[in-house]
Order: C-alpha cells, then sequence, then structure tokens
C-alpha cells in the first residue's frame, strides 16, 4: 500500500505542468494572469467544496479553539499557493514548462533537505546523510542538463 502512494505524487507532478499549460492559455485567453489564476483556485474550491460534502467533513470542526491553535505560518498555504500559480502563469511562456519546473524542482529539493535536517514545519526530524546529499546533487545536475544541455 505504501508503495501505491508513492503513485500520487507522481500524477501530482503530471498535474501540476497540466495545470500550467491549462492556466497559461486560460491567460491568453483572458488577458489576464490574475483572472486566470482566479479561475483557477475558484475551481479548485468548488472541487474542495464537492469533495467534503461527499465525505461528510464535519464542518464545525473549523471552530474558534482550533484556529486559535494555529500559528501565524500556517495560513500560509494558500497565499503560496497563489503565489506559485500566478508565477508560473506568468514565467511559463516566457522560460517554457521544462526550464521552469527543472528549477522548481531543484529549489524545492534544496529547501526539502532543510526542513528534514532541521524538522523545521512540524516535520520530524530526518538528518542529512551522504546518500542523501549524493542523491539531491545527482538530480539537480540532471535538472541542469535537461535544462541548459543542447540538443543534438
Amino acid at each position: 500500500m505504501r508503495n501505491l502512494l508513492l503513485l500520487i505524487p507522481l500524477l501530482v507532478g503530471m498535474g501540476v505542468v497540466i495545470q500550467s499549460g491549462a492556466n497559461t492559455q486560460l491567460r491568453a485567453i483572458l488577458g489576464n494572469p490574475f483572472l486566470a489564476a482566479f479561475i483557477s483556485f475558484g475551481t479548485g474550491l468548488l472541487a474542495l467544496l464537492i469533495l467534503n460534502t461527499v465525505m461528510g467533513t464535519d464542518p464545525s470542526i473549523l471552530n474558534a479553539e482550533n484556529i486559535q491553535r494555529t500559528r501565524w505560518w500556517m495560513w500560509l498555504g494558500g497565499i503560496l499557493g497563489a503565489f506559485f500559480i500566478t508565477s508560473v502563469i506568468f514565467i511559463a511562456p516566457i522560460i517554457g514548462p521544462t526550464k521552469l519546473f527543472g528549477i522548481i524542482i531543484a529549489s524545492q529539493l534544496i529547501f526539502s533537505v532543510a526542513v528534514d535536517h532541521f524538522g523545521w514545519l512540524g516535520f520530524e526530524v530526518q538528518a542529512i546523510n551522504i546518500k542523501k546529499a549524493i542523491g539531491v546533487i545527482l538530480l539537480i545536475a540532471g535538472a541542469f542538463l535537461v535544462q541548459w544541455g543542447k540538443s543534438s
């Protein structure tokens, strides 16, 4: 079952590329990147409302007590999501999805290793070791070769 769960990030990765193309084309039709991002988040909100209704989520979970237990940075997810989507809408048509996502993936890998190593954001500490360091370096090198390698 655990190995089956690894398919989800694979699908998410493909979905992000499709999302960037869909949102970029929406921007081209509408002529407004912020409206395209708004529509993207609006359809996502609608999908989550339907999912929570189907799953029978109890809305009373979102109460004052639970909200007070949160920390300020826990509310950044939506803002960072909006920043991500809008940035992709702006940048993808200029540099292309391969270069864009190569840079994003390299950044995610480097920051993820730091988050794991120090246990930031509530994650369990998973110290960096030589195998992880080599793996990250190889993935970044691969992304670099895909991005800037000259085609024959």
